[in-house]
């Protein structure tokens, strides 16, 4: 098939939203808190600190628009959205603990604003109000030219690149004109022109860099930046006809003592950028870190996510190609709930380098599926996937949200299912890169008891429910007296006595009814894990270095993992959960909690499954045959009326004095 060449782009119906990453202190910023309660004879119930997964902040920008900050560290990811969740392109800017998030709509509007109420790393408090005059200051105008000739509106972001703890902010351009006092020396200028597009949510920009500027003394040193010299339009040619839809291009700055600001800039509409060569004083780095492109509409949806390497300079061929060499076939396919009334959901594919990431939100028609084409160019960059099955409504983020950290795994090929049902809290049978559920550290006797709030059909997955409404129960039980208690993040630590040999429950009760998503199916789980802890024990082996352990304060090595049993459900359902089956058949697969094959290989000694049609107040056994290696096949009659949700209660142990139960209210629907 010929190639496409890729330098115009369209807002499709899926709509894109932003994601920019925070490689500042927003990246740890708290999610909900659990509190945790012991008796003192019992021992200490403490809360580690929330898993990468977890960490979500949110806030709202004064023009209305909703910053959600997700993850941590290498995987921290900024989705941008307006109030009725629309994407919201923007620009960050991130420097010397400041991470200002301006969006375009903003930087079009022409109307004044202060870019320290856009900081979205700084609290207001310690925000300060003007330079502080210690070194000799000069006077800088800026005057932004438009695509016209005429004075045009823009934002500067202005770093100092002899030293930016003397000078970095963003500087607005009132009609066209700024004049500011910054500390006389050498400066780097990243002016972004913006122009909303006929289509909702699409933006064109022109961004202007000036690698060096020098900023004298003596008298005014005027900046011209000129949309007209962002005559570089970036595009990629992709072997596959497509139509980009999205883009990020990171500059880097680094001034003479090695410290580095970042401004990133996302488009939706077409993007421009400035020629210019590498840097005089510090250096400079220009990456396109991530295009997204999507094929034509038809039976075959594909798209492509790729990354290129960085350069010292931006060139005035912005046309890029990928290594098909390096490029992974992702094939996804999306279920979602029976009810979800917008037949869609959001498909999140994020590009993390080094200095940081981004993540670009799609939303896609569900049931369904689509091949992702995803590309690097250097190895220093990684890519991760979110998908949200349901949402709270049309062109809405949904807050239920199933995670791949380690998306690209090189070239070939990747199949996965994603959201099938039933979704039930698992401790979980990990991988990739994952903080243990449930470890002990034999040298402090510190214990983790965690459970993943929601798995679907991969036994590798993993999902949260941010939802206010959602309510959940977590305890944990030594010998039958009650260790711990908390609501909330099902993820609580002991020590002192409580860590020492005898049988461990773990139960955790959660409901979904009042978290606000559209969700007819898993509305409630009840689940009720019992294992032996026994030191020394050839069933606890040591956790993966490239694994998280909270009880030896993050050192992996250290840590045992305990055997607690983990279960995942084949149902036989179609992309909505539904069955229409005279016959229900339910592949059940039994086993430990692992992390990358490290876990109890304790023998399982047997299961069962039983099926209630009436919100269970009576149950029916199912019929059970083992078909080899912790799996059992379950088979019952689908009897009840059609738009039915029967329930299900599996139960499982092993040959180590280790049990599971978990019932599942509404687990599919009857069709």
């Amino acid at each position: 098939m010929p190639e496409n060449s890729i330098t115009g782009r369209s807002v499709r119906r899926s709509a894109v939203a932003l994601g920019l990453a925070v490689v500042t202190a927003t990246a740890t910023a708290t999610a909900a808190t659990a509190t945790a309660s012991a008796s003192a004879a019992a021992g200490t119930a403490t809360t580690p600190a929330v898993p990468a997964r977890s960490v979500v902040h949110v806030s709202t920008l004064p023009n209305g628009d909703r910053v959600t900050v997700r993850g941590s560290g290498a995987h921290t990811t900024t989705m941008v959205a307006t109030p009725d969740g629309r994407s919201a392109p923007a620009v960050q800017m991130v420097v010397g603990g400041h991470a200002y998030v301006v969006p375009v709509s903003v930087i079009a509007s022409g109307q004044a604003y202060d870019p320290a109420a856009y900081d979205t790393a700084a609290p207001t408090a310690i925000r300060p109000a003007a330079v502080t005059p210690h070194y000799p200051l000069s006077i800088l105008e800026i005057d932004g030219i438009g695509l016209d000739g005429a004075t045009a509106q823009a934002t500067t972001f202005l770093f100092n690149t002899d030293d930016m703890k003397r000078f970095a902010a963003p500087i607005p351009l009132s009609n066209g004109v700024a004049r500011i006092a910054v500390p006389s020396g050498n400066y780097c200028a990243v002016t972004v022109f913006a122009t909303l597009g006929p289509a909702k949510g699409q933006v064109t920009e022109h961004v202007v860099t000036r690698t060096d500027l020098a900023v004298t003394a003596a008298g005014t040193t005027t900046l011209t930046a000129d949309e007209r010299t962002a005559t570089a339009r970036v595009g990629v040619v992709t072997p596959r006809p497509s139509t980009a839809d999205s883009d990020m291009e990171v500059i880097d700055r680094t001034d003479a003592a090695g410290t580095m600001g970042q401004v990133t800039a996302s488009g939706t509409g077409s993007t421009w950028v400035t020629p210019q060569p590498a840097a005089q004083i510090g250096a400079l780095a220009f990456r396109v870190l991530g295009f997204g492109a999507a094929g034509p509409d038809g039976p075959d949806p594909y798209r492509y996510d790729l990354s290129f390497a960085p350069s010292d300079h931006i060139d005035a061929n912005q046309t890029y190609r990928p290594d098909p060499s390096r490029i992974q076939t992702s094939h996804n396919v999306f279920d979602t709930d029976a009810v979800n009334p917008a037949h869609q959901a959001g498909w999140d594919i994020g590009a993390s380098g080094p200095d940081g990431g981004f993540g670009i939100m799609h939303f896609v028609p569900v049931p369904g599926r689509l091949t992702d084409y995803v590309g690097v160019s250097t190895d220093d960059v990684s890519w991760s996937a979110e998908y949200m099955p349901v949402e709270n409504a049309p062109n809405q983020d949904s807050e239920l949200e199933f995670d791949d950290l380690d998306f690209y795994r090189g070239p070939g090929q990747t199949w996965r299912t994603w959201g099938h049902g039933p979704l039930t809290p698992q401790v979980g049978q990990y991988t990739n890169g994952m903080a243990c559920n449930v470890c002990v550290d034999p040298d402090t006797d510190l214990m983790d008891f965690g459970i993943t709030q929601f798995t679907d059909s991969d036994p590798n997955s993993a999902a949260h429910d941010l939802g206010p409404g959602y309510t959940s129960t977590f305890s944990v039980y030594r010998d039958g007296v009650q260790v711990a208690t908390q609501s909330g993040w099902p993820l609580t630590e002991v020590s002192g006595t409580t860590a020492q040999p005898g049988t461990y429950r773990m139960v955790y009760d959660a409901d979904t009814t009042g978290s606000g998503l559209p969700m007819s199916q898993s509305t409630k789980t009840h689940t009720d894990i019992a294992f032996q802890y026994t030191p020394g024990s050839a069933q606890q082996p040591t956790l993966p270095a490239d694994d998280i352990c909270y009880a030896a304060n993050f050192e992996p090595l250290k840590c045992e993992i305990l055997p607690a049993l983990s279960l995942d459900y084949q149902l036989s359902t179609d992309g909505s959960d539904t069955s229409r089956l005279p016959v229900q058949l339910l592949d059940l697969g039994v086993g430990h909690q692992s992390y990358q094959g490290q876990g109890s290989h304790a023998a399982i000694t047997g299961a069962t499954v039983a099926v209630s049609y009436d919100t269970g107040k009576t149950w029916v056994p199912a019929a059970v045959a083992p078909t080899g290696n912790g799996h059992y096949l379950a088979a019952w009659p689908n009897k009840a009326p059609k738009g039915s949700t029967p329930w299900l209660k599996v139960t499982a142990t092993d040959a180590i004095g280790g049990s599971i139960s978990q019932t599942v209210a509404d687990a599919y629907t009857i069709g």
